[in-house]
C-alpha cells in the first residue's frame, strides 16, 4: 500500500506458471516498472481472504530490461528551481458532477464522518466519495445511493480502507457515526461491498461484530 500512496514504482518479475497468461514458458522474465493504481480484498477459491492489486505498466520509452529501466523518481540533489515538464495522456471515468454538487450543497459542505466544513477564499470545499468505486473491477454506479460527502482526510482514509461503515452507519475503524440526512438513502449493498473489499484492519472480524 505504501507504493500506491507514495506513487512509488514496482519492478515486476514473473516466473513460469501454467495458470497465468502473463507468465513466461520457462524461467523468469523482467517485465519492467509498474504503478499500483488500486487495491482491494476478495475471497479466494479456497475460502481465504486475499488482497489484489491493480498494476499499470509505466512506459518509459526504453527497453524493459532491469539494466535499462529508467527510474521515475529522482533522488533530490539540490534546489529544484526549474522543474521539468512532460506530456501525458490518461483515461478517466466521466462522473455526474451535477449529482456530486447536489450532495455537497445537501450537506452544506460538511463532512458526513466528522462534520468539518473547510472554508477557502473560493468558498467551502468538500469532496464526493463513491462507496463502491466506479472503475474496474468494481464498476460501481454513479448514483445518489453510492456517494458520500467527505472531507479530504476522511475521503483518503475511506478509499484506503482505514475505516468503513456499518449498516447502522456507525464507523468501523475510527470513532463516530456517519451523519445521514433523511432524504439521502445510502445503499447498504454498497456499504457491504466496501467492508468486504477495502476494510483493512488487524482485527477486521471482531470490528464487524
Amino acid at each position: 500500500m505504501v507504493s500506491e500512496i507514495e506513487g512509488l514504482p514496482l519492478r515486476v518479475i514473473r516466473g513460469a506458471d501454467r495458470k497465468s497468461e502473463f507468465a513466461p514458458e520457462s524461467g523468469y522474465r523482467y517485465d519492467g516498472l509498474f504503478q499500483v493504481e488500486s487495491h482491494w480484498c476478495e475471497t479466494g477459491k479456497s475460502g481465504f481472504k486475499i488482497w489484489r492489486f491493480r498494476l499499470l505498466k509505466i512506459d518509459d520509452g526504453e527497453s524493459t530490461s532491469a539494466q535499462n529501466a529508467k527510474p521515475i523518481i529522482a533522488i533530490p540533489t539540490g534546489n529544484n528551481t526549474t522543474p521539468g515538464r512532460v506530456s501525458s495522456t490518461m483515461q478517466r471515468i466521466v462522473r455526474d458532477t451535477v449529482l456530486a454538487r447536489r450532495l455537497k450543497f445537501f450537506y452544506r459542505h460538511k463532512c458526513q464522518a466528522c462534520g468539518t466544513r473547510l472554508e477557502s477564499a473560493g468558498g467551502p470545499y468538500i469532496e464526493a466519495a463513491h462507496i463502491r468505486p466506479l472503475g474496474r473491477p468494481h464498476n460501481g454506479p454513479d448514483v445518489w445511493e453510492n456517494i458520500l460527502c467527505l472531507c479530504p482526510n476522511h475521503h483518503v482514509m475511506f478509499d484506503l480502507g482505514a475505516f468503513s461503515i456499518a449498516d447502522d452507519f456507525s464507523l468501523i475503524g475510527i470513532a463516530g457515526k456517519l451523519t445521514v440526512a433523511n432524504d439521502h438513502t445510502i445503499g447498504l449493498a454498497h456499504l457491504a461491498y466496501h467492508r468486504e473489499h477495502f476494510l483493512n484492519l488487524p482485527n477486521k472480524t471482531s470490528q464487524l461484530k
